[in-house]
């Protein structure tokens, strides 16, 4: 039984880790979107429009990547919770449950990360 909650606290860490990940960017992309829209606007130059859309469509993967493993991983942490020993102890390996969380293009248009 301490192994298993010992397995069950690894397991949230990670999910944590994911989470402020994606919080951070988020962040980082409001600053970087924000700050070169503000040069667009000082130089007057339309380029600086353009290049904004670039780091935003990499942020937006990114998010959308960290939200993808957050949730593998919250179905890793459910499987081990009403496992009976049938998942090897301190496994990470979240392809047990990948059938089991939306796929990563359907994850790109969650609302938590499409409205962001």
């Amino acid at each position: 039984m301490e192994e298993k909650i010992k397995h069950l606290e690894f397991i949230q860490n990670t999910v944590t880790r994911m989470s402020s990940n994606s919080f951070l960017l988020k962040g980082w992309s409001v600053t970087m979107v924000a700050a070169l829209f503000a040069l667009a606007a000082k130089e007057s130059n339309s380029v600086f429009v353009l290049i904004v859309f670039l780091p935003a469509f990499i942020f937006w993967f990114l998010d959308a990547y960290f939200l993808r493993q957050e949730r593998l991983f919250r179905g890793l942490y459910n499987k081990v919770r009403l496992s009976q020993n049938d998942i090897e102890p301190f496994s990470m390996d979240t392809r047990c449950v990948i059938n089991d969380v939306k796929s990563f293009s359907k994850t790109l248009f969650a609302p938590t990360v499409g409205l962001f």
